[in-house]
């Protein structure tokens, strides 16, 4: 084992747990053992050894380490892109979970970006599981990588899914409750008075997407309002990979839900409300109302999903009212319940569900509101 690096006049040199012990004089057995944190260490030793590190500024091989307990102390987290505003809170949760679970500060973090390629997902994951993590945090409900969740979790990898609730896999999950979140929302719409509401969807192949759709139609139904099939609205995915590669998947919901309102003011049969999956959606959608003179909330009431008022001044456009995911809470949980199963391989998955939050910010109000 090795190593700080320090200066004797023009030389580099290593310190070695060889000068450690030397340093400290104890074997090399014993301060291999304090190292590792392995019992047989007395205080007077432990206390001798530690002065010597810190003489000498040694510093273990984690490499080494890592063999010797068959730990990394590294958790790895995989999302599609961690370039995106929505994103942020998040990894706030992950490292707030990690610097609280982690009472003795030895966990590390390590993210991996798929741009949502999964081949490159796939090649990512099985770099990480091949000895370089202890457990995987995995982010994203992809309905055409389900193949790949439940090979994970078949190899018994210490799992914890967040935002995928694939009901057959008994790991860790933490979830947000999006057909709650999405039944709030269209109620919110019912209850101001709306019965024209239409529902601007997000990637179908998206579970969550499936979720706020379910949730809709549910209160829809629950208050006996007839669901126009029109204005059930679902982007064109043509080419899903390009899109996601190129990191043009969020400006492509910006553009969609800008044209199927178009489309819709161009038919003169616009809804009096709308609940969109996704704000970005409903930023270009919002554009397509004020560029044919209606106005929001007065004309058409809009509500969203996720909260993405940090995102609105890169499309120009106003925030809107929404229902806020618990990003950074589900971040936190996920480290909590990583840390936990590390600790104890035998103790019982858990699924955590999270509610969202509704965020009014004036883009809804009752019809015939001037």
């Amino acid at each position: 084992m090795y190593m700080h690096i320090t200066k004797e006049g023009d030389d580099t040199v290593l310190a070695t747990i060889k000068d450690v012990a030397a340093c400290a004089g104890v074997s090399k057995t014993l301060v291999s053992r304090y190292i590792n944190g392995q019992g047989g260490v007395s205080a007077e030793s432990g206390a001798l050894i530690a002065a010597a590190i810190e003489k000498l500024g040694y510093r273990p091989n984690m490499l080494a380490r890592s063999l010797v307990q068959r730990r990394t102390y590294c958790i790895g987290v995989s999302v599609d892109d961690l370039s995106s505003t929505f994103i942020v809170p998040l990894v706030a949760g992950l490292e707030y979970g990690v610097s609280h679970a982690d009472a003795a500060h030895e966990y590390t973090v390590i993210y991996t970006n798929s741009c949502g390629d999964y081949e490159k997902k796939k090649r990512q994951l099985n770099f990480l599981t091949q000895g370089h993590v202890d457990g995987l945090i995995v982010y994203g409900s992809s309905i055409p990588e389900d193949g790949l969740t439940r090979q994970l979790a078949s190899s018994r990898f210490p799992l914890v899914l967040i935002e995928n609730d694939l009901i057959d896999l008994h790991v860790n999950k933490v979830l947000i409750d999006n057909v709650a979140g999405a039944f709030a929302a269209t109620e919110h719409l019912i209850r101001l008075g709306h019965k024209k509401i239409a529902h601007f969807g997000g990637d179908i192949n998206m579970r969550i997407t499936l979720d706020r759709m379910n949730g809709f139609t549910r209160a829809m139904h629950q208050y006996n309002i007839h669901i126009e099939p029109d204005w059930m609205v679902f982007p064109s995915i043509t080419d899903r990979d390009n899109w996601h590669r190129s990191g043009t998947a969020r400006s492509l919901f910006y553009d969609q839900g800008y044209a199927s309102m178009k489309r819709l003011v161009q038919t003169n049969r616009v809804p009096d409300a709308v609940f969109f999956a996704t704000d970005i959606a409903a930023f270009g959608a919002v554009r397509a109302l004020q560029e044919a003179g209606l106005r929001v909330p007065e004309d058409v009431s809009v509500i969203g999903f996720d909260d993405e008022s940090t995102a609105a001044a890169l499309y120009e456009a106003q925030p809107i009212t929404t229902m806020r995911q618990p990003l950074r809470e589900a971040g936190d949980a996920a480290i909590q319940l990583m840390i936990q199963l590390l600790e104890d391989p035998d103790i019982q998955p858990v699924t955590k569900q999270l509610p969202a939050q509704l965020i009014d910010r004036r883009t809804t109000c009752a019809p015939g509101t001037e």
